[in-house]
């Protein structure tokens, strides 16, 4: 199966495995975040960098809403956006609902990434990558974001 909708055009096929890979690469960068609050990795490596500061931010206080280490949540959001990737293929609606998910996942990733400068004037690299890695997929989602603000309908 090779996961195209049917009329859906080469460019657009790149996008959607340009936004698969980029969610990846986004859990990837969350895993060793949450081993780290979970207690099993002791220490995040960072660049050689002063600007960096991984283990106090993921450590601290906004890192563990209700308690809850938040690389758990965002291994479960990025999840939840992954069998989106995967089911739009087969459902209009799906992907509008994508498309909302993928601002969502912006924002909040543009909102923590704001949050760690202003809080503690360093940066987790970790999470940056995270970040980066949404970047990617707001703009390899585009078309879809777009889709949301032009009032498509999923019924077509």
């Amino acid at each position: 199966m090779s996961g195209r909708i049917v009329g859906q055009s080469a460019r657009e096929a790149e996008s959607h495995r340009l936004l698969a890979g980029a969610n990846a690469a986004a859990l990837a960068t969350l895993v060793p975040v949450a081993l780290h609050q979970l207690g099993v990795v002791d220490h995040l490596p960072d660049p050689p960098k002063s600007v960096f500061d991984s283990d106090r931010i993921t450590d601290s206080s906004i890192a563990h809403p209700f308690g809850i280490p938040d690389a758990l949540l965002g291994i479960a959001s990025y999840g939840t956006t992954l069998l989106l990737i995967r089911s739009a293929s087969r459902s209009h609606a799906v992907r509008r609902f994508l498309g909302v998910k993928l601002l969502l996942d912006g924002g909040a990733a543009a909102f923590n990434a704001t949050r760690q400068v202003v809080r503690f004037g360093k940066v987790c690299s970790w999470c940056m990558g995270t970040a980066a890695a949404t970047a990617v997929m707001v703009y390899a989602g585009r078309q879809l974001i777009a889709g949301v603000f032009a009032g498509e309908r999923g019924d077509r």
